[in-house]
């Protein structure tokens, strides 16, 4: 041993030349794993991390160029080595010298698959591999999160969540979607741009579409709602959050079968704004609406729509309400004003 050299720093090196040799082996555990993804992201650990793998590459080859289920690509190395001979020494050197730190890089690159463990080593690597899920305008879906939790996820949605949850289970939401949480001791958390809902195990509904009201609604179990401001409201079954869009927070007694309706195909009003109305069929059959006049804007609408296709929709609006309306198919803009 040198003079100098600290014995844990020994270890240190063998350890880490074992657990790398698992690791391009296939044969390290969840545990391991972690540990040599954060060597190798770590910047003080370049020169003894460049020298494992270069070791390591330097097998890997070895091993390459003997088998003789390779016989076409040892040919193809014969001959760039042959182009190589008649070039300078120094030349050689350096491009010899460059080959194997990109193929460290693809090493490393293939077996972890993607690059989003090396943006910021954190303890549960794992957890740094997102999924995303987006309905668009005139579709939903129904699908299960990683801890067997069921989400539900309305037109013009997008849902964001990690691949394996650490201690706290979170998604990022943005538009409307609706959760059946399953009680394993870890919170869970529904995050979007105007604050978030904190829960433990239940039902309920989250809609945060871009410049709309943030509003939750619990069906069963118990949910906190809090805004960029912190302030916070606890939620019973039965009631209503609301974020208006100019920072007004409220809290209301609902009928949660009315607002929990979109997950069963169908849209419920009862004498609601007009202007809810639209922005709900907006997103239900992928069309701009404009209304026309601020009297329009305010009035009431009850009705249900369920499954029928746009034309019949707007033929029953156009009979129950005292509206008229055109329909530009090029454009799928429907113009609406009053009689």
């Amino acid at each position: 041993m040198e003079q100098g050299i600290p014995c844990p720093f020994v270890y240190y090196l063998y350890n880490m030349e074992k657990q790398i040799s698992k690791y391009l082996n296939g044969t390290a555990n969840p545990n391991e794993f972690s540990e040599v993804l954060a060597a190798l992201c770590a910047e003080d650990n370049n020169g003894k991390v460049s020298a494992e793998l270069l070791k390591h590459w330097k097998e890997i080859l070895t091993a390459a160029i003997e088998s003789k289920e390779n016989s076409r690509l040892l040919d193809k190395i014969h001959h760039r080595i042959a182009l190589e001979e008649s070039r300078s020494v120094a030349r050689k050197f350096t491009i010899y010298k460059n080959l194997l730190k990109v193929a460290a890089v693809l090493i490393i690159g293939l077996i972890v698959t993607t690059s989003l463990f090396f943006i910021q080593p954190k303890t549960d690597l794992y957890a740094e591999i997102t999924q995303t899920v987006t309905t668009p305008y005139g579709a939903r879906t129904n699908f299960k999160l990683p801890d067997g939790s069921e989400v539900w996820l309305n037109s013009g949605s997008t849902i964001s969540f990690p691949r394996q949850y650490g201690a706290v289970r979170d998604v990022e939401l943005t538009g409307q979607a609706y959760f059946h949480v399953v009680k394993d001791g870890k919170p869970f958390f529904v995050k979007t741009g105007y604050g978030s809902v904190e829960v433990m195990g239940t039902s309920f509904d989250v809609k945060a579409y871009d410049n709309d009201n943030f509003e939750t609604t619990l069906v069963e179990g118990s949910v906190k709602v809090s805004d960029k401001t912190n302030r916070l409201a606890i939620l019973k079954p039965g009631q209503r959050s609301i974020i208006s869009t100019n920072n007004e927070f409220s809290l209301n007694e609902v009928n949660t079968d009315l607002i929990t309706s979109w997950r069963e195909g169908k849209l419920i009003f009862v004498k609601e704004p007009f202007s809810k109305v639209a922005k709900e069929l907006e997103r239900w059959y992928n069309v701009k609406i404009e209304l026309q006049g601020e009297r329009l804007k305010k009035l009431g609408y009850t009705g249900t729509i369920e499954m029928e296709s746009f034309g019949e929709v707007l033929d029953l609006i156009n009979v129950t309400t005292p509206i008229k309306s055109s329909f530009d198919k090029s454009t799928r803009i429907l113009k609406i004003s009053g009689r």
